[in-house]
């Protein structure tokens, strides 16, 4: 796969995440994080990727650690958003 479209592919994950976490609700924000994990063990269990547990769970880790820092600040744009909603 081309280098741009694997770019492309990153940034709306992470646009879609940040849309998803700005829900009234917060459980729509952890469906790409468990989505993420669940495709990563998925893949490496069938012998899709070549990749030893070690990468894995690198992998899993820094994967989990942005989706979630997206959620965290998609839940605290939500609270500004409604704070300055209750000032006007």
């Amino acid at each position: 796969m081309n280098d741009w479209y694997r770019l492309c592919i990153i940034l709306l994950v992470f646009a879609v995440q940040h849309l998803l976490s700005t829900r009234e609700k917060p459980y729509w924000g952890l469906i790409l994080p468990l989505l993420y994990l669940v495709t990563l063990t998925f893949l490496h269990t069938l012998g899709m990727v070549e990749w030893s547990m070690a990468k894995l769970i690198l992998f899993v880790m820094i994967g989990e650690l942005f989706l979630f820092g997206y959620w965290i600040s998609g839940r605290k744009a939500l609270y500004n958003r409604r704070v300055n909603e209750l000032k006007q």
